[in-house]
């Protein structure tokens, strides 16, 4: 089960969803993640509350720039993980017109006993 955290310049009730909308299908597609296993929290931040280096790594971002974090259980290839990057890219570029630069993506794993879906109990262990 991830959970998804996207912090973004305020956007449109239908950009939102779309960029949610992105990233799971990414997911679905490159991480083996169930069907309706989506669980996200998009947040939407003034200019002054996005702080990034503009030209980091020798790559230009613009104030498009778009913070997903994905916290997911460990278990994932390097490769899979890749192709997640260049998928998410691609989808909110293709959907959303975010540009591939603007787009910073973090994985964080843990494991089975770190997930409470719900009752207080750690459904995986």
């Amino acid at each position: 089960m991830p959970l998804v955290r996207i912090s973004t310049k305020p956007r449109t009730a239908e950009e939102r969803r779309a960029i949610g909308d992105a990233v799971y299908v990414a997911m679905r597609e490159t991480l083996n993640v169930p069907e309706n296993d989506r669980f996200q929290i998009i947040t939407e931040h003034s200019g002054e509350d996005l702080i990034y280096d503009p030209s980091y790594l020798g790559i230009a971002r613009t104030a498009g720039i778009v913070f997903i974090q994905v916290f997911l259980r460990r278990g994932r290839s390097v490769e899979m993980k890749q192709a997640f990057y260049r998928r998410t890219a691609e989808l909110l570029h293709a959907n959303v017109g975010i540009r591939s630069e603007d787009v910073l993506i973090t994985l964080s794993e843990n494991d089975a006993p770190d997930w409470s879906f719900g009752n207080g109990i750690a459904q995986y262990v």
